[in-house]
């Protein structure tokens, strides 16, 4: 009997083993790989630089009026002075660069938001040809003329914007914005009117001389800007951009003085007495700007 026990024991013994040998010869259990998330490139700080052209606005207008300290007994001769003196023109074009540090966050692979704020220094100036217009004089016969000239600076030292993006990756690194916020700039604009005036009807009298009258404004301007632009990530941490911008700082008018002529009082202006006109200018401190710029992203 003890040895039928022990010969049952070694069997299944036996076949524990063999159970166990079987099982150490199964492939090691693997955990099936996940999905990888895309990237994200956009997303973190930057900073870069920028220049450009700025140009197509800053208008400009001078207004003349007949004062009430004018004396003169014609008053088609006065109000004809006032008219030589009421002009208009626009901007020259100039220079724009600066820098400008910003954040994007690319909340999915489509779509890209952030804030930008830059600084930059422009360059711009106005200058009007100068003009001669002609009108009816009092007397009989009567032609007066008038030429004007008017010499208008603007010297907007500085432009900054804080502004938000709103971007479309067309492709991976290739982003396309929308943007638009505040903006704010140093504006500096000077006007002055000369003028001349003669007896068109009589050429052997002389130029008649009439005071030159100027003003000036300087002062912190605040409105808002927008624009579009494209942006190209063309190294893992360098991106260049293309942008347009259209900032407007609002207008402002300043008076420019008086021209002031005591020559209407020569006997070919009949009655005499003392010409006076009141001059003023507006300016409008806007602009559309054209720049590139390259970014790095930390």
């Amino acid at each position: 009997m003890k040895k039928i026990i022990l010969a049952t024991v070694l069997a299944a013994l036996g076949s524990t083993s063999a159970l166990a040998a079987d099982l150490g010869a199964r492939a090691p259990y693997s955990k099936a790989p996940g999905i990888v998330a895309p990237a994200m490139p956009w997303t973190g700080w930057y900073g870069g630089l920028n220049a450009g052209w700025a140009g197509g606005g800053d208008g400009v207008s001078t207004t003349g009026t007949v004062s009430p300290a004018s004396t003169v007994n014609a008053p088609i001769d006065t109000i004809s002075m006032a008219a030589g003196a009421t002009t208009s023109t626009r901007g020259t074009s100039g220079f724009v660069g600066g820098g400008q540090l910003g954040y994007n966050y690319q909340f999915s692979p489509l779509f890209v938001a952030g804030f930008e704020a830059d600084i930059q220094t422009l360059s711009r100036s106005h200058r009007t040809a100068s003009s001669s217009v002609r009108f009816p004089g009092a007397g009989a016969g009567d032609i007066v003329g008038f030429a004007t000239n008017v010499t208008h600076t603007l010297d907007p030292s500085y432009l900054g914007t804080f502004r938000g993006r709103l971007g479309v990756t067309v492709a991976p690194t290739l982003l396309l914005y929308a943007t638009g916020g505040l903006a704010y700039g140093g504006a500096k604009s000077s006007t002055e009117i000369s003028q001349s005036g003669i007896n068109a009807t009589d050429p052997d009298e002389p130029p008649f001389t009439i005071s030159r009258a100027t003003g000036s404004f300087s002062g912190i301007r605040v409105g808002y800007a927008a624009g579009a632009g494209g942006e190209w990530m063309f190294a893992s941490n360098w991106s260049a951009k293309l942008e347009y911008l259209y900032y407007d700082l609002g207008s402002a008018t300043y008076s420019t003085g008086r021209l002031v002529s005591s020559d209407f009082q020569q006997t070919n202006f009949p009655g005499g007495g003392v010409g006076v006109v009141d001059t003023s200018a507006k300016v409008r401190f806007n602009d559309h700007i054209v720049r590139a710029g390259v970014n790095y992203h930390f």
